[in-house]
């Protein structure tokens, strides 16, 4: 996804204030922001099992300092020597990493800004289908991620529980369970 700046103000110079491995911070026309180094952005992974099970990961999240409920998610290219990778490469690290499920088909859903006004990564949803369990899952060497498998009848009271039990919930969350049921035109997914 490429944006255009609508006005001259809006293409002021830039100013880097700090860059690091995953995040910069910018300054542009009065707005400071981060941008993600990686320019492919992220995925967020909407992916049911043969049994009709809806996958969703939990792990404690520093910047909040909480324990989150969400679905599958990653960086796209932020492997050593992966800068080139597709976001459907990553949807399918990411959900065998995370979960122990590969997934043999993924497409896209839609992509679009996290937080428009706070910074300039985009976040590729994407649905991943004819699943085959791997491994148990749990995430790499830096996580600590509990997997669930919760049947889709089940999923938003699932989702409710947890926020009652003090989880901090994602907000892609809900807009995960509606791609569940429904295409981009509301249409009930097959």
């Amino acid at each position: 996804m490429t944006v255009q700046p609508i006005s001259s103000r809006d293409a002021a110079a830039e100013e880097t204030l700090y860059r690091g491995r995953f995040v910069a911070l910018h300054h542009r026309g009065g707005w400071e922001y981060a941008a993600r180094t990686n320019p492919a952005g992220a995925v967020v992974i909407i992916a049911l099992t043969p049994e009709d099970k809806v996958l969703m990961v939990e792990q404690y999240r520093i910047p909040i300092q909480a324990r989150t409920l969400e679905f599958p998610a990653g960086l796209v290219g932020d492997l050593v020597d992966s800068s080139d990778e597709s976001w459907s490469d990553s949807a399918r690290r990411e959900l065998l990493e995370e979960t122990g499920w590969e997934a043999r088909s993924v497409e896209s859903i839609m992509a679009g800004p996290s937080s428009a006004g706070m910074t300039t990564e985009i976040m590729h949803f994407v649905r991943a289908s004819d699943l085959r369990r791997v491994h148990a899952g749990g995430g790499d060497s830096t996580e600590n991620i509990t997997v669930h498998e919760v049947p889709r009848s089940e999923i938003a009271a699932f989702v409710l529980e947890k926020m009652h039990a003090g989880f901090a919930i994602d907000p892609k969350v809900y807009a995960g369970l509606y791609f569940l049921q429904f295409n981009l035109l509301g249409e009930p997914h097959s």
